[in-house]
């Protein structure tokens, strides 16, 4: 009842994930994977053309490098597109506001909840031992949220045929799962379930490919963020806006982007975002003490 789509680049992992699937989905479904260990096809296409060739009208889009520990985790899925017909897509990881400033799905808030999540993950690129990240402050069975992350989203095939990944813009492996989302988000619901659990083996990365296709997906969403689900005051999202603006100024001098075009960045927010003039000329300031004193986000 289930098609499950990956795009594989490494045979190790798609062995395991195969086998991962047949031990722990408890329903009927197919695989339908794409081998792209070139990385010459982005997943935006793979995943349009996996949703278009399912035989099942859920569609289960992964990543190779992840373990489900559930059992009967398709059950759950199932049951929970029957019980809303209005469900887009379903995550393990996401958030309820997307915020102006160019970020990845994740949001900084510490005054109402926003990121909600249940996975396990480990780390490649560093010694860190691996976390469980949960985060459930209501106790309930999912959250609504405005997008999640993409190593493991369900959604179904009139959803996807409707609301298709953009493979005009986004031809590589960044900003597939936001920009879906986005658009999903428009007509349909977005939850995060805490009811599937599995382990992620790699962290995500953030580096200038990542920057400038999270440019292109503000630039084309420009219009309709933030975007949120939960009730927050303005004052409130002047806070998460300025941190996640914070945020990404901290990554663009760490990416060893020059004083100069961090600067023609925030001309650019100011002229094409609109954010205050305030929180333009703050950012401003923290910029210079980022790059002079060394001072961290805050």
């Amino acid at each position: 009842m289930i098609s499950i789509v990956i795009a594989s680049v490494n045979e190790k992992q798609l062995q395991d994930i195969k086998l991962n699937i047949s031990q722990t989905i408890g329903v009927a479904y197919e695989l339908i994977v794409f081998e792209n260990s070139n990385g010459e096809r982005g997943l935006c296409a793979i995943y349009n053309q996996g949703a278009s060739e399912a035989k099942y009208e859920l569609v289960c889009f992964m990543h190779e490098d992840i373990e489900l520990k559930t059992k009967d985790w398709g059950k759950i899925v199932v049951d929970l597109f029957t019980e809303n017909e209005k469900l887009g897509v379903v995550g393990v990881a996401g958030s309820a506001y997307k915020s102006l400033a160019p970020s990845g799905w994740g949001s900084e808030s510490f005054e109402k909840p926003t990121n909600f999540f249940n996975y396990i993950q480990y780390f490649k690129r560093s010694e860190t031992k691996e976390i469980h990240a949960y985060y459930n402050p209501n106790n309930v069975k999912f959250e609504k949220v405005v997008a999640v992350d993409g190593m493991w989203m369900c959604s179904t095939k009139t959803v996807v045929s409707r609301n298709p990944f953009d493979d005009d813009l986004f031809k590589g492996f960044h900003c597939y799962d936001l920009d879906f989302c986005l658009n999903v988000g428009s007509n349909y619901d977005i939850i995060v379930s805490f009811e599937v659990l599995m382990a992620h083996f790699s962290e995500g990365g953030y580096d200038k490919t990542w920057f400038f296709e999270t440019l292109k997906l503000h630039e084309k969403w420009k219009g309709q963020l933030p975007r949120c689900t939960i009730s927050l005051t303005y004052g409130e999202q002047q806070l998460i806006e300025k941190r996640a603006y914070k945020r990404i100024i901290s990554k663009l001098v760490e990416l060893n982007f020059k004083r100069s075009e961090i600067i023609n960045f925030l001309n650019q927010q100011k002229t094409k975002f609109g954010i205050d003039r305030a929180l333009f000329l703050k950012l401003k300031f923290y910029l210079i003490k980022f790059i002079f004193f060394g001072k961290r986000v805050k």
